[in-house]
């Protein structure tokens, strides 16, 4: 194996030659989960005026300081009714009072609704039986839709609230980053199906399509250094080329020779992740290329520690997982200048979060993965961790209870 270079390096490197994804336009209601290329604020104000919450009385709150139940106020109720929709052009003045409904604006003077079940009516007026304060059951202006809010921001992954706000903006389109990704198995043993049903590419699909891209075509070729160079010129319209497999130096092993032949702007081989030593970095025409190991967690590392930073580094806000802080129960360790990538179970027992590291094999052993509800990352400049030391965890799934 050649020199394993640090993640940091690569990274800082890397922004020198990268671009960021070019941009799309798409309908709203086809936007969810993807990034937006702009920002959007609101520019009005729901409800517009003051509207009333539930069915009652539209009062002035002076009128009814002295109501209590022994001693009711009345008010003189006008002869109509205030529904949505209808804007009353009346005015309350002191001493009346006007039926409304849910979700009707409240008339000019009226500052409060009062329930029904507070009042009786009886020969044109009504007895409010308790007082009531300034606003009450009422829903004032800004209060369910304000102006200046952010609905997006630009880098911001498209979430059901986002595109309910560009729906009441009367926005039907938003400009998105085009993140579309291909995927290139590499092998003869994956050609003549000799490995035990691979899957490590539809993995690697569902993990972009988590993140937000479109992964609509899918790939296989032998280990052929020309077969893997036509795959790679053959069409850029994609802005991630990912190629599984042939990364290491056995003497089958050829794509990272082919992706040398293209003379990219930039080209690393060899990472100082744990596992994922093999994977391979280039950067053509400002795209990125990831050539993976075909194996699992070596490929999924990889994507965490290297193509998650750079596209964050491009301003897409990619979601992180969530966090605790669990108690190791046993020592990890990584070489020194390494960063490792610890696949554990994290259970709660007594009260407290416990993290069980997963020893279950290397780089390919998906067991792990599917044991585990979370990864620990050990720093490049640190050999790892101490059992019994709190540490913390990202969370794929939720925690195990025992």
């Amino acid at each position: 194996m050649r020199e394993l270079h640090k993640v940091s390096d690569i990274l800082a490197r890397a922004f020198n030659y990268l671009s960021p994804p070019s941009e799309i336009d798409t309908r709203v209601e086809d936007s969810l989960g993807m990034y937006s290329a702009e920002t959007v604020t609101s520019s009005f104000k729901l409800p517009p005026k003051p509207k009333a919450v539930m069915d009652g009385y539209a009062i002035r709150t002076d009128d009814v300081e002295a109501a209590s139940p022994n001693s009711p106020t009345p008010l003189r109720l006008l002869d109509i009714s205030i529904r949505p929709g209808y804007d009353a052009d009346i005015i309350l003045k002191p001493g009346l009072a006007v039926r409304i409904e849910t979700g009707a604006f409240l008339p000019v003077g009226a500052d409060a609704v009062v329930p029904v079940e507070d009042t009786v009516e009886e020969g044109g007026c009504i007895l409010v039986s308790k007082r009531i304060a300034r606003y009450e059951n009422v829903s004032l202006p800004g209060e369910e839709y304000d102006e200046g809010i952010t609905i997006i921001g630009r880098g911001c992954r498209i979430t059901p609230q986002a595109i309910a706000g560009l729906i009441l903006e009367g926005r039907s389109r938003i400009r998105v980053f085009d993140l579309k990704a291909r995927i290139l198995n590499v092998g003869d043993e994956i050609v003549k199906e000799a490995y035990f049903r691979p899957f490590t590419h539809i993995f690697i699909a569902a993990w972009l399509k988590w993140h937000g891209f479109t992964v609509d075509r899918i790939s296989m070729v032998g280990d052929d250094p020309k077969e893997i160079t036509d795959w790679i010129l053959e069409c850029d319209d994609y802005y991630l080329s990912i190629l599984l497999g042939g990364t290491s130096m056995g003497g089958h092993d050829y794509t990272v020779k082919a992706i040398e032949n293209l003379a990219p702007e930039y080209l690393v081989h060899g990472f100082a992740i744990q596992p994922g030593k093999t994977a391979c970095l280039a950067i053509r025409g400002g795209k990125p290329i990831l050539a993976l190991s075909g194996l699992p967690v070596a490929a999924m590392s990889t994507l965490e520690y290297v193509l998650k930073p750079l596209l964050r580094g491009l301003g897409l806000d990619i979601p992180d997982y969530p966090k605790v802080r669990a108690i190791l129960t046993r020592r990890v360790t990584v070489k020194l200048g390494v960063k490792g990538f610890v696949r554990v179970r994290v259970y709660m027992d007594g009260g407290r979060l416990y993290a069980e590291p997963l020893m279950t094999g290397g780089s390919g052993a998906l067991a792990s993965l599917l044991k585990g509800n979370g990864f620990i990352e050990i720093p490049e400049d640190i050999e790892g961790f101490d059992e019994g030391c709190e540490i913390e965890v990202n969370m794929y799934r939720s925690v195990d209870q025992i």
